[in-house]
């Protein structure tokens, strides 16, 4: 198989879905932003993914099948689970989530629980790299299907458990959706306001956040396979992967706890900070936090002189003042359409954003100018536009190519295959006739940067160096995801312009700053000085990874943009992540992770269908997610490095990262127009299904009927009260139109029960329920404990704190790297004798010129010592 592809200009869609969506067909249909013809980097072709997993994780074999891998997707003789899962089509016949979550794959059909289909089955790992499932623990324990029974089987594969609650704790077996996930997690305890019901996130967003994991745990597996020849097992769970992604809730959380101080959990909507107003067709969002975007604000105001004395300019004192300075916001912003406004608040240097509607997205000239959307077949004769992918190399994109197969589509031609056995042979993985699957660098020598001791006493990344200019929330969690499996991540620092998150509390650590920069090391130097580029040019030799997430084109305006490091290291990989993306209509705008879900439509969406605004979330979301796609994208280069010897710049649009984890609700929006609507706690799936009251002040819990056997169940758990004998409950339809009565009965119910006695009893009976955890209750909980999610860590500047643990292990991998986060230019001497080699006397010169910046420690030292 060709690792690169040529790709032609797709052509515009017209008459049927918006502007927005590009065609697509099948081969697959890109170019370049100027129009012409390009190559398409595949990184991971030639491997081969045998994919069964079903709703939980199935996003983990779309992106490697977006990446190149070839996917062949698994299904019983009816076909998956996940066909049926909602939103579906006005005839039933075809899930929107199933298409935008198997694109680019084959299919075939086999009863894998028949001896017969499991024989067919080996015979497909036999010649495989990786194999998904998401089956429960006690589904396959026992059995030839059994995760370690495969790996060791199959040494050369490795096999990836992808599952709600992953392999092991008291949850393992409970039954999922992805409301009960949300629940547990954390997440759902600050969704929304206190005067309703805590606020479930809309569609399967928790599903695909252990997709993305998922995919991240299978490229360090291969990595770290192609040093020793062996294959593993990969255990990712979805809670942990949704719970490590909850805003620094758990660090700050015990941080407060150990200061003894009282801890509020109890849920407020969105911060003051990130207010909405009204416009002339909607709402827009403005976010003023730095001095000059006040000042700009002010001057858009007209400059009143109710404002202009110099305290306006303290964020504190406008929080503490909002009801004065707000009413003059809305004045001005209910004279502009909401897409004029953020236009000409992003003009003036301010963080605005529209409130984007799903239909709004779809037809907006950004997504239109970046083919955010191609437009391709949900299945045979019916068109939809789905998500076009989550990244671009070399501006190309790795989208949508084809579409997702019927079951049983392609079981003639897999079957047919040939495809020589895997191996295993010094320390690599190669097939019966010799050949590596994966090929040796670009001089025909093996990769020597990752080598290392084989086995689990070395960390999957190990000798992988990265520079993390990360600021913010996502850039930094993509070099804390690379530091924790074994990379060096150097955080490149300066006090002349801090990343934000350090210095939020006026000192140089707080809780999230230590969460998402642990176990990285910091280099302090005044990166826009002369001699500050010359520093950060000879460490980039010395390293594989630059990540980035600055706004557009400020690496290049610095000089250390992709085109000038590639200069001194060919090789490097440069993954770079903008809130909009580096191109685009609106390629230069500005903004913080919840102006992202506004202008993405998940702030609309996620709402009560009650005519009030959204009542919001202190999420952060999607900015921990993106980072994580920061840290597959790094992987994927350094997998075309091991490959082809060469680097690459990869780039995301964080924006098009959250609209990734709602593929489904816009091809069913684009698909079926109008159809998409705010829903609240209800769901299409059943009914009853949302979030009860329990025993106890602001005490929930998550309770799911997706059909009638659910429904059965729960009135026995119940104990069959005569109002559910209503013969107008009785069908899965019936319930749906009745959701109002049902939620009254059953919340009589849970009200005299505390939220875990809720949960365990509806477990029990195989119905799915999750009690609404605060982080509180994550600290106690048996299952994040018995994970080994809770991890304490020796902070400095803050004592003990917890941080969150990790969300998958690995069989061959030793546990991950978390340690404390660094004070600013902690560890500049360091690096500057290890890998500048440097002299003491030219370190001592350029502290002196204020090129090279030391902690605050150690400048105290030096004053101390000066006679």
């Amino acid at each position: 198989m060709s690792r690169h592809s040529a790709t032609s200009k797709g052509s515009s869609s017209s008459g049927g879905p918006p502007s927005a969506i590009t065609q697509a067909t099948s081969p697959p249909s890109t170019n370049g932003p100027d129009g012409s013809t390009a190559e398409t980097i595949k990184p991971l072709a030639g491997l081969r993914v045998i994919d069964a997993a079903d709703g939980v994780g199935e996003m983990c074999g779309r992106m490697l099948a977006d990446f190149g891998a070839d996917v062949i997707r698994v299904e019983p003789p009816e076909g998956a689970h996940s066909r049926k899962m909602a939103p579906l089509s006005p005839d039933g016949s075809t899930s929107y989530y199933f298409a935008c979550h198997n694109y680019n794959k084959r299919g075939i059909s086999l009863d894998i629980q028949s001896p017969q289909g499991q024989a067919q089955l080996f015979k497909l790992l036999d010649s495989a790299d990786i194999y998904l499932h998401s089956a429960k623990p006690s589904a396959t324990q026992g059995t030839a299907l059994a995760p370690d029974s495969l790996a060791q089987q199959f040494p050369h594969l490795i096999v990836a458990s992808i599952t709600a609650f992953g392999q092991t704790g008291p949850y393992a077996d409970y039954e999922p959706t992805p409301e009960v996930i949300f629940s547990l997690s954390g997440w759902l305890s600050s969704s929304g306001l206190a005067t309703k019901p805590p606020l479930l996130m809309p569609g399967a967003q928790p599903y695909d956040f252990a997709g993305i994991v998922g995919c991240f745990a299978v490229l360090c597996a291969l990595i770290q396979r192609h040093r020793t020849g062996c294959g593993q097992h990969l255990d990712v769970s979805a809670l942990e992967s949704l719970a490590q992604c909850n805003t620094w809730q758990l660090t700050n959380a015990s941080a407060t706890l150990n200061a003894g101080r009282e801890l509020v959990t109890l849920r407020s909507g969105t911060s003051p900070v990130y207010p909405l107003f009204r416009t002339k067709d909607g709402y827009a969002r403005p976010v003023i936090l730095s001095p000059h975007q006040w000042r700009n604000m002010w001057e858009w105001l007209g400059k009143p002189e109710e404002f202009a004395a110099p305290e306006w300019g303290e964020t504190l004192f406008r929080m503490m003042n909002l009801d004065v300075l707000n009413p003059y916001i809305e004045r001005l912003f209910a004279q502009y359409d909401m897409e004029e406004c953020a236009k000409e608040g992003q003009r003036r240097g301010i963080v605005v954003v529209p409130m984007l509607k799903t239909s709004d997205v779809l037809a907006n000239e950004h997504f239109e100018s970046r083919s955010t959307f191609a437009e391709g077949e949900v299945a045979p004769g019916h068109k939809g536009a789905f998500v076009n992918g989550w990244m671009e190399i070399a501006r190309q994109r790795l989208g949508y190519r084809f579409r997702p197969p019927q079951v049983g589509e392609h079981n003639r031609e897999v079957f047919g295959e040939e495809r020589p056995k895997t191996t295993l042979q010094g320390s690599e993985a190669v097939t019966e006739e010799g050949a590596s699957n994966h090929s040796k660098d670009a001089d025909g020598g093996t990769e020597t940067r990752t080598a290392g001791a084989a086995g689990s006493s070395q960390a999957p990344l190990a000798g992988l160096r990265v520079l993390d200019f990360g600021h913010g929330g996502v850039g930094v969690e993509g070099g804390r995801m690379l530091a924790e499996y074994g990379a060096d991540v150097i955080k490149i620092e300066t006090r002349s312009y801090f990343d934000f998150i350090r210095t939020m509390l006026s000192t140089e650590m707080n809780g999230s700053f230590a969460s998402s920069n642990r176990s990285k090391r910091s280099f302090g130097v005044a990166i826009r000085t002369p001699q500050g580029r010359e520093i950060i040019s000879n460490l980039a030799e010395h390293c594989d990874i630059v990540i980035e997430n600055n706004s557009t084109n400020t690496m290049d305006k610095m000089g250390m943009g992709y085109g000038d490091l590639s200069q001194v290291n060919p090789k490097i990989v440069f993954a770079s992540s903008q809130m909009m993306g580096s191109h685009g209509a609106y390629g230069d705008w500005i903004g913080y992770g919840p102006t992202i879900q506004t202008v993405g439509g998940l702030t609309w969406l996620w709402n009560f269908n009650d005519g009030d605004p959204p009542p919001g979330s202190v999420a952060i979301h999607p900015d921990h997610l993106a980072g994580r796609v920061v840290a597959i994208a790094a992987l994927l280069g350094i997998w075309e490095n091991l490959n082809s010897g060469a680097g690459f710049h990869v780039e995301m649009a964080q924006v098009e990262n959250l609209i990734g984890l709602m593929g489904d609700v816009y091809l069913y929006e684009s698909a079926q127009p109008n159809s998409v609507e705010p829903m609240g706690n209800d769901s299409p799936i059943g009914a009853p299904w949302g979030v009860f009251p329990c025993a106890g002040e602001q005490q929930w819990c998550t309770i799911c009927v997706r059909n009638d056997q659910d429904w059965q169940a729960l009135k026995e758990v119940m104990g069959e009260p005569s109002w559910a004998q209503s013969p107008e409950y009785e069908t899965n339809q019936d319930r749906l139109s009745c959701r109002a009565e049902l939620y009254d009965g059953v919340a009589e119910w849970t009200a005299s029960l505390p939220p875990r006695e809720v949960m365990a009893r509806c477990q029990q009976a195989g119905v799915p329920a999750g009690a609404m955890f605060t982080v509180l209750d994550q600290i106690e909980d048996p299952h994040y404990q018995a994970r080994g999610f809770l991890v304490e860590t020796e902070q400095q500047e803050m004592g003990k704190v917890l941080m969150d643990g990790p969300a998958f292990a690995g069989s061959e991998m030793p546990d991950i790297d978390i340690h404390q986060a660094p004070m600013l230019g902690e560890h500049t001497v360091e690096i500057c004798l290890e890998l500048l080699g440097m002299s003491y006397d030219e370190i001592e010169q350029l502290v002196e010129d204020g090129v090279l910046e030391l902690s605050l420690k150690e400048i105290a030292e030096r004053e101390n010592a000066e006679p």
